[in-house]
């Protein structure tokens, strides 16, 4: 074990004892990055008696981390909830029949909140590549609710979809001023 992290756990302990702090040992949990997931079966941490679990995936502030830095787990989460909002909005009205301005502002207020969430994290990862950018799981969920909106087959064009629902790819929202420097201006 590395010598700076046991002397800093030996100076936690102090620290914790002379604030009178508990530290919930079933909500610690100790995260090792690397480049490849792989068991760390030999490492334990404890901290006084308590054995604190290692884990390979963590939800801090609704944002999914992997060991290996990678958001996708988190992309594919936010991409699972969007259309929960969709549905939950789909039982008070009908959303294809509204008029494509107040779709997109009802879009841009319940939907695009859950699919850009933390997007000043993860977006920094992504690339200005517009068609590898249609098979992220953030703009898959878009087109879907954009095709739902239109009444029109998964298998339509992307862009007629976007365009004709007045939408823009959200990636300019995640990345503004990168990936359209005109458009922001």
């Amino acid at each position: 074990m590395n010598l700076t992290v046991y002397s800093r756990r030996q100076l936690f302990r102090p620290f914790c004892n002379s604030w009178m702090l508990d530290i919930n040992s079933k909500k610690t949990k100790v995260k090792i990055f690397q480049k490849r997931a792989k068991k760390n079966s030999n490492l334990k941490f404890h901290i006084g008696k308590e054995t604190i679990d290692i884990v390979h995936e963590y939800t801090y502030l609704g944002t999914r981390i992997s060991s290996t830095g990678n958001f996708s787990i988190s992309l594919e989460h936010l991409k699972e909830k969007a259309p929960h909002a969709l549905f939950s909005l789909r039982k008070h009205t009908n959303f294809s029949k509204l008029k494509p301005s107040l779709a997109c502002k009802i879009f841009e207020a319940m939907i695009s909140p859950i699919l850009s969430y933390n997007s000043e994290i993860w977006g920094v990862y992504v690339k200005h590549d517009f068609k590898a950018w249609d098979n992220t799981p953030i703009e898959k969920a878009h087109l879907k609710i954009c095709k739902r909106y239109l009444e029109i087959s998964n298998e339509a064009s992307n862009v007629a979809s976007r365009s004709e629902f007045g939408r823009l790819p959200l990636i300019i929202t995640v990345k503004p001023g990168q990936a359209f420097p005109s458009l922001t201006n």
